[in-house]
């Protein structure tokens, strides 16, 4: 095993990968995309250990993200692909596995408008079908921004808090351990310039006007979200995944956006069991019913 980290640029703005990359391996590489707040040395060294042993780790940086350059928020999702197709081509693997949560998963639906033979199997969490954010949900976000504008910490973390875990945001509200305690010190430590590249990735166009439409591919997709999830919701997140030939859709009881926080263990399951084709059940999932979809959908 060795740890490297590959720099590289697209049109002027700096980024990297991190390479946890295992030599004597046949598995296919991992590459990982993580939302607004992810970086290359945080969130994936937990799901790396639930993924199969021996399975080289690429995470990803990307422009805006992370320790990479900041990026305007002229630049779309189709920009970032380009610079996430640049990182997974400079290091010359011929099968790979992506992954994609939140933010990142808008990336690789980008990265998967281009017909590549290489992509094996596709997680995606925390994504939706329909342009993001949408005008209820901008607002709601721009209240969160206005908060923090005027230093108002307390409506910031309230307004955050409920976006991002749902029904969950209440629990533990009096506590200093657990995920949504942990989420509101990190939130209202952040420093000016990590807020203002969460303010640019508000206002990008995620879906970019006029992007060519082309086949979706024929790897097998697995999309999931958490049943509350108010960013991404369930309905939104199972009409993306019937979009693809091979898309599966399920959802996680009792959970929000944030599964990769709230359920760490169980987020590195779902990825390593689907990655893996251990079984065709996934594990702490189970389908949206007709029901749920049409109540999300009124």
């Amino acid at each position: 095993m060795s740890e490297e980290i590959l720099r590289l640029t697209h049109e002027g703005f700096g980024y990297s990968c991190r390479v946890n990359r295992q030599t004597e391996s046949a598995r296919p590489p991992v590459f990982l995309f993580g939302g607004a707040l992810h970086r290359n040395h945080g969130w994936a060294r937990r799901l790396e250990k639930a993924l199969p042993s021996r399975t080289t780790v690429v995470t990803v940086d990307l422009p805006g993200f992370g320790a990479a350059d900041p990026l305007p928020q002229v630049h779309d999702a189709s920009f970032l692909a380009e610079a996430a197709w640049k990182a997974v081509d400079s290091l010359g693997f011929t099968r790979y596995d992506l992954v994609g949560q939140c933010l990142g998963g808008f990336v690789v639906q980008q990265m998967l408008r281009q017909p590549r033979p290489g992509v094996r199997r596709v997680v995606l969490s925390g994504v939706s079908a329909d342009p993001w954010p949408g005008p209820q949900l901008r607002a709601r976000l721009q209240s969160a921004e206005v908060a923090s504008d005027r230093g108002d910490r307390a409506t910031l973390l309230e307004v955050a808090t409920r976006l991002f875990f749902g029904t969950a945001a209440g629990d533990g509200a009096g506590a200093d351990q657990g995920p949504v305690p942990q989420f509101r010190e990190r939130i209202g430590s952040l420093d000016p310039g990590v807020l203002e590249d969460l303010r640019s990735h508000l206002y990008r166009d995620w879906f970019p006007a006029g992007l060519p439409v082309s086949a979706p591919p024929e790897a097998p997709v697995l999309v999931f979200t958490g049943v509350n999830d108010i960013l991404t919701p369930p309905s939104e997140a199972h009409r993306l995944a019937m979009s693809y030939p091979r898309g599966r859709f399920a959802v996680v009881e009792d959970a929000g956006h944030m599964i990769h926080i709230e359920r760490p263990d169980e987020y590195g399951q779902i990825v390593a069991s689907f990655l893996s084709h251990r079984t065709e059940a996934v594990p702490h999932c189970r389908p949206l019913d007709e029901s749920e979809r049409q109540a999300q959908l009124t």
